[in-house]
């Protein structure tokens, strides 16, 4: 069955250690007028210590993590919302951000085009970047390639075991992979 384009951007599914993720994430600090995040998109950390949702080829390695949602107070209504979703603006202060940034994650995501074949494992890609207003990512994954900067790499096809569907035909394009950090702060000899 050819898979459909219906990318959902980056959702973990276990560490690379072989240990079950366990839904831990870190709060940071992002700017209200920073832009807008769906869960999925990835995240980088500015000099300034904020966090922003991140450009496709990051070259900075200040890719930090995954955004999972927020917490803010929403200038309209006087009182704190929580969210899958930051509309990028309607915030009094900063936001509280929720980010996976365990560099041992593992995520799915689906292939860009693709298909991501078996020879691809160990290769190297960025996100795609593309725009949502559903409250949930839309990104996906490039063409793998050697590149020793780009931010995520190839680990596994996608596992259908668990799961049997849409992006788990691997002779298709739009196929489900599973990526490791490749280029992420917290791997780095050097700061942000």
């Amino acid at each position: 069955m050819a898979n459909i384009d219906s990318a959902f951007g980056f959702r973990p599914c276990r560490r690379l250690d072989g240990a079950a993720w366990t839904g831990g994430h870190t709060t940071r600090k992002m700017l209200n007028t920073a832009g807008a995040l769906n869960r999925g998109d990835v995240v980088q950390q500015l000099a300034s210590g904020y966090v922003q949702v991140a450009p496709a080829a990051i070259a900075d390695h200040s890719a930090l993590g995954v955004y999972v949602g927020c917490h803010y107070l929403a200038a309209a209504l006087g009182y704190p919302i929580w969210s899958n979703y930051w509309p990028g603006a309607g915030a009094v202060g900063d936001v509280d951000v929720f980010i996976i940034d365990d560099p041992n994650v593992v995520f799915e995501v689906q292939a860009a085009a693709g298909p991501v074949a078996f020879a691809d494992v160990g290769m190297t890609a960025n996100p795609t970047v593309v725009a949502s207003t559903t409250g949930f990512s839309k990104w996906s994954l490039a063409t793998p390639a050697a590149s020793a900067t780009a931010t995520f790499r190839v680990v596994q096809l996608g596992d259908p075991a668990p799961m049997v569907g849409n992006g788990y035909d691997h002779t298709s394009a739009f196929n489900i992979v599973q990526v490791a950090w490749n280029d992420h702060i917290f791997k780095q000899m050097v700061g942000v």
